[in-house]
């Protein structure tokens, strides 16, 4: 399409109406701007316009696509039954019809994407704020210590605290670790997430194990826990931290 020569069209057929800009704005629920702009040539209607617009000033949809006047009104092309003009313009209808089609379609399916996109990081964005992230080895202070227990036996203990009050959420979970073909050793996996909002707990976190909860201490044996962080991974040993002496 030509602006300028559909911006005469309009403006002419506008004027043998006898509509102003004004009106013939209010019939296709939009401002005079919007017309005045088609008029001189500045911008050209959107495809979804052309039928009302058709209608509205008495002109074939053709010859406001091709910008150039037929000098047959569209009452006049269906009182003559021509047939080459009604085919003409049924086909222009056609296409437009399917364009608006697939534009609402191109709009739905985009809707769904965004939606879609959307749900996902809603998604993502809760369970980070519920479950939190993996803290960093430069997140958290970690001291370890032999006390004595409440029954007078030796019990290993590790405190955990983040750096900046956070509140932590940990979780663990059973693991071993095999020294030789002949034994493993038995321990655990401590997993250490910072939780923004979700969790009530307090910034400080202690992980105990009593020697005489289940296996007594001998030269063979050995208890460890693996500090799983997000840039790392630390492991701790009873027989390190010097608990059998």
């Amino acid at each position: 399409m030509d602006a300028i020569k559909t911006g005469k069209i309009i403006r002419d057929a506008r004027a043998e109406r006898g509509l102003t800009q004004q009106s013939l704005a209010d019939a296709l629920h939009l401002s005079a701007t919007a017309v005045s702009k088609w008029e001189n040539g500045h911008s050209l209607p959107d495809i979804a316009l052309l039928e009302p617009l058709s209608a509205a000033l008495g002109v074939p949809i053709s010859d406001i696509v091709i910008g150039e006047r037929s000098h047959t009104s569209m009452e006049q092309a269906t009182e003559n039954a021509l047939p080459a003009e009604p085919q003409q313009e049924l086909a222009v209808k056609s296409v437009i019809r399917e364009s608006i089609r697939q534009r609402r379609r191109s709009v739905l399916k985009w809707a769904a994407v965004a939606l879609a996109a959307f749900c996902a990081v809603a998604v993502c964005a809760s369970y980070l704020f519920l479950f939190g992230g993996k803290a960093k080895q430069a997140d958290i202070r970690a001291v370890t210590e032999i006390q004595e227990g409440w029954n007078g036996t030796p019990e290993w203990v590790i405190h955990f605290e983040t750096v900046n009050g956070q509140p932590l959420y940990p979780y663990t979970e059973a693991a071993s670790m095999t020294v030789d073909e002949s034994h493993s050793i038995n321990g655990r996996i401590l997993h250490l997430r910072i939780a923004p909002l979700g969790h009530a707990n307090p910034s400080r976190y202690t992980w105990g194990y009593s020697v005489e909860g289940g296996l007594a201490p001998t030269g063979a044996y050995d208890f460890f826990v693996t500090v799983d962080y997000a840039d790392g991974a630390v492991t701790y040993s009873m027989r390190d931290e010097g608990l059998f002496g």
